[in-house]
């Protein structure tokens, strides 16, 4: 059949609109196929290497979408290959996601985590571990955790390695407790220790450790270096180096041992008994002698002389002083006190004097009093004594003499002197007593023979005094 003009017209019509068709369907398969979401995994970490029974350790992974659209992405976590958690996160176009997951190992061990078969990292775990949490130029904290340990045996932790001039390098403690968690600060600019410390002129200080913790411990040893250079910038000996506690005001020395001696720095190790904070240096005690008081009394051989003192100690740290009585430059007793740190203590020295002369006292340098005897005190204090053998029930009480401790001389203060003019003060009021005595009578006399021979005179009598 022979086709028409009008025929071949429409042929060609519904060729171009078949091909538009088929243009138009291209299109839309073309901007589908376009927008279409792009994922991949950029990476995985975890918080902590190293943690301790049943601590949180978070798992991060991150995804990114390249893709002109958005779209879904499904992760998977695992530890040793066993899956402990999934996440579905939706990421829009040109961005990404990350995904946190926290996971808890309740055996030692170390555990390879991964996250849609890319490795996080590794992780170890322990019955206890030592953290450092944050470190500046003054200071580093650590933080300690442990679970399902002993509660009567020691749990030792090593510090995390570091070459700050003061540093811990071991911490064993224990606590009582299966779980305990404490914070550890170590301080090497003591402008930045919280709280009030002994002024320098007080101590010498190479570091502090401050210790926090909800629960106290029974017994805590701890290790720590000090570089040899830090010493040698103090005027402290290496062997002087000691820990000290802060007990409220003052501070208690624990006893401190070198357990090694490297090239470069010292090491030493101090136990203590209770959580507080803890000074490493040198801190002195500031003793000194608040009074003096001397006092005598009879005895069967001569004068028996009594040194009362007050020693005060005005520094933070116990110390101890020894006085020495001295009788004319030469040391006849002497005793040893410790005295607290802020506190004061009574001191009492005695010296027996059989001999005639005078005696000038001190206390160590200062000088505490002078006394001088005769040899009629001597006398009659062995007399004192040979009549108190004969009638017991008759014997005289002596009464202590206080003396002045400030320029000698014998000046005597706050009571009636020992003797005068060689002749003690008991006796010489006797004396004085049986005089009077004697005037009234002979005055009494003399009043009764007068009135007898004048006629006139008055009846016998006398005036009362």
């Amino acid at each position: 059949m022979q086709l028409t003009n009008g025929s071949q017209n429409e042929w060609g019509s519904r060729i171009i609109a078949l091909g538009l068709v088929v243009l138009v369907v291209g299109s839309m398969f073309a901007s589908v196929a376009a927008a279409v979401p792009a994922m991949g995994f950029r990476g995985a970490d975890v918080s902590a290497t190293t943690v301790a029974v049943g601590e949180n350790v978070t798992v991060s992974g991150t995804v990114v979408n390249v893709g002109s659209s958005g779209g879904g992405y499904t992760m998977e976590f695992t530890r040793n290959r066993t899956p402990f958690a999934e996440r579905r996160v939706k990421v829009p176009s040109n961005e990404d996601r990350t995904v946190n997951v926290s996971v808890q190992f309740d055996q030692p061990g170390t555990y390879k985590i991964s996250v849609n078969d890319n490795r996080a990292g590794y992780v170890t775990v322990k019955r206890a571990r030592a953290r450092v949490t944050s470190e500046s130029d003054s200071q580093r904290r650590v933080n300690i955790r442990a679970n399902s340990v002993s509660d009567s045996a020691p749990t030792e932790l090593a510090i995390p390695a570091s070459n700050r001039s003061f540093a811990l390098e071991r911490w064993s403690t224990t606590t009582g407790q299966s779980a305990f968690q404490q914070n550890l600060t170590e301080y090497t600019n003591r402008s930045a220790v919280p709280g009030e410390l002994p002024t320098t002129e007080q101590s010498s200080l190479l570091g502090v450790v401050t210790y926090e913790s909800n629960s106290s411990f029974e017994q805590t040893t701890m290790r720590f270096a000090v570089n040899k250079s830090a010493i040698a910038n103090t005027s402290l000996r290496q062997d002087q180096v000691a820990v000290y506690q802060r007990n409220e005001s003052s501070w208690d020395a624990l006893e401190t041992t070198v357990v090694e001696e490297r090239t470069d720095r010292m090491v030493y190790e101090a136990t203590a008994t209770r959580g507080s904070t803890y000074a490493v240096g040198l801190i002195n005690p500031s003793i000194s002698v608040a009074s003096t008081t001397i006092q005598t009394e009879s005895i069967a051989s001569g004068e028996r002389v009594i040194l009362n003192a007050v020693v005060e100690n005005t520094g933070p740290v116990t110390g101890t002083y020894t006085g020495a009585l001295r009788v004319n430059g030469e040391t006849v007793n002497e005793t040893t006190l410790t005295v607290a740190g802020g506190g004061e203590t009574g001191l009492r020295l005695t010296h027996d004097i059989t001999e005639s002369g005078t005696y000038d006292f001190a206390l160590n340098n200062e000088s505490a009093g002078r006394l001088i005897l005769s040899p009629g005190d001597v006398a009659s204090s062995q007399s004192d004594s040979e009549s108190a053998d004969a009638e017991p029930t008759a014997a005289p009480t002596a009464t202590p003499t206080e003396m002045s401790g400030g320029d000698g001389g014998g000046a005597l203060t706050g009571a009636i002197p020992a003797t005068v003019f060689g002749i003690k003060t008991l006796y010489l009021g006797g004396g004085i007593a049986i005089a009077l005595g004697a005037f009234i009578a002979i005055l009494a006399v003399l009043r009764r023979n007068g009135g007898g021979g004048g006629g006139g005179g008055r009846p016998d009598s006398f005036d009362q005094f």
